[in-house]
């Protein structure tokens, strides 16, 4: 069975499975991902402002690759990891008596997973055998000495107290994982969890959220970077520019039948910029498509709207529909467009230029450009993708890619790329739809597979400088199908 990838950037293949997608599960993977990590996180308060406990999580959270906060539950049996720390008679005592305060558990870099508990909370004199420490308000307890002794030697080494003191991020992160259920991750910890799909988080690597379950609704916000926390500069606040509440309201969907996801982008560099910055892909693009870097970087900085919708009938049962806002126009691109329609010929593809545009009357745009590709099938040729463009005053300025389907003309028209100042990202899915359709696979947790809607807003911090920031403020909720199955 041949494999075949269409597109105008072919930075890795994508695989075609005839009758089913025209997108790999590993796309979707992508987009869903950091919400996902919120999830797979959760977890069911000590309601404590010691300054003393504050500090112990700042150092931790220097040498940790990922911590996370959760609240206690007696109804419930103690976890695996305090039984394999403390032991089963002890985990079962201190498991009682924390009662529903907050417990903590960090991973190092070599995946050793520590126990934190409250000081408080320790005994007087536990058994020799339990390799813990005490460090300021907190008891930390490793799985041997060996793990416990280079905990606090990294701990000796890494903490420098900045002369400043911590940023807000840095402060902000610390309280959260303080007051309730809440997550931390550096990069190290993030690639731990997203494996290949990294390199597509860049504006992701550093990391902290809050967590909060409410009825059927997850829901989650904080701050997530490009760069530590700890070298925001001074006037970088934890807080959006505009006020973002947990719960988010996107505006309608399209077709609620046939929306599976939608995102829209203040620009490409977000998702792409760490590809776009390894030489291997810059020499790629220049020497297989003439996409040099002045061109790169135009295209790292256009706004982009992708769309994922089922097909009622076709060979594929879902499309994708790419926007990109090219205020320039066509003709610096058109050689790059000669260039990915030949080598779409030399893969048997079957194109289908200068197509007649029919519009709906209601569209008041003008279209130019309008390619088809088909490819053979047993019942005929069908379309597999192409792409057109839309004109504002006579000149071309939105770029419309279709993946599975040909462009829709009313997506483009109206549908602009419309996020306002103070947000650069929102994403909604339907990520239950997803998973009946077999995008997402059964190692999914099952809050995602049951979720009728999942959101999520990545806006600018308050005090950044909009044009330029490695920091933003990331706010989500999953809401689950009131009647589903695992």
């Amino acid at each position: 069975m041949s494999k075949h990838s269409l597109g105008l950037l072919r930075l890795k293949t994508i695989v075609y499975i005839p009758l089913r997608f025209p997108v790999s599960s590993a796309g979707i993977f992508s987009l869903l991902l950091i919400p996902t990590i919120v999830i797979l996180l959760l977890k069911g308060h000590l309601s404590s402002t010691r300054t003393d406990r504050l500090g112990t999580l700042a150092r931790l959270m220097t040498e940790m690759t990922l911590i996370q906060s959760f609240r206690g539950d007696p109804q419930r049996q103690a976890p695996r990891l305090w039984q394999d720390r403390l032991g089963i008679n002890l985990a079962k005592d201190l498991w009682r008596r924390q009662g529903r305060g907050l417990w903590w558990q960090a991973w190092a870099n070599d995946g050793e997973a520590y126990l934190l508990l409250p000081e408080i909370l320790w005994p007087m004199s536990v058994t020799s055998s339990i390799a813990f420490k005490r460090l300021d308000e907190m008891v930390v307890i490793a799985s041997d000495g060996l793990h416990r002794q280079q905990l606090l030697q990294s701990l000796g080494k890494g903490f420098v107290h900045s002369p400043a003191g911590p940023s807000s991020l840095q402060r902000y992160c610390s309280s959260v994982l303080e007051h309730g259920p809440a997550v931390t991750w550096s990069p190290d910890g993030l690639a731990s969890v997203s494996g290949a799909m990294a390199p597509l988080l860049q504006s992701s690597r550093y990391g902290c959220l809050s967590l909060r379950l409410e009825r059927n609704q997850l829901k989650w916000q904080g701050v997530v970077g490009y760069r530590p926390f700890g070298l925001a500069p001074v006037g970088i606040d934890a807080s959006p520019i505009q006020h973002r509440p947990m719960a988010i309201k996107l505006p309608p969907r399209r077709d609620s039948d046939q929306a599976l996801l939608n995102m829209q982008v203040k620009s490409m560099d977000l998702l792409f910029g760490s590809l776009l910055s390894k030489q291997i892909i810059q020499d790629s693009l220049d020497k297989n498509y003439g996409i040099n870097q002045k061109l790169r970087l135009r295209l790292a900085s256009a706004p982009l709207n992708f769309s994922l919708d089922k097909q009622p009938k076709g060979p594929f049962q879902a499309s994708i529909q790419i926007q990109l806002e090219i205020p320039e126009g066509s003709s610096r691109w058109q050689p790059v467009i000669d260039t990915v329609s030949k080598r779409l010929q030399q893969r048997d593809f079957i194109k289908e230029a200068n197509s007649v545009v029919q519009k709906d009357q209601n569209i008041d745009v003008d279209f130019s450009g309008l390619t088809l590709w088909r490819q053979p099938y047993v019942d005929g040729e069908r379309v597999v993708g192409g792409w057109v463009w839309q004109q504002q005053n006579g000149k071309p300025t939105r770029f419309g890619i279709a993946l599975g389907d040909s462009p829709m003309l009313t997506e483009i028209s109206n549908e602009p790329i419309d996020l306002v100042d103070s947000d650069v990202m929102k994403l909604s899915a339907d990520t239950a739809a997803l998973y009946r359709l077999g995008l997402l696979n059964e190692l999914w947790p099952a809050p995602v597979k049951q979720a009728r809607t999942l959101n999520m807003n990545l806006s600018y911090l308050r005090g950044t400088k909009l044009k330029k920031t490695h920091w933003w403020w990331m706010s989500g909720q999953l809401i689950l199908e009131q009647a589903s199955t695992p």
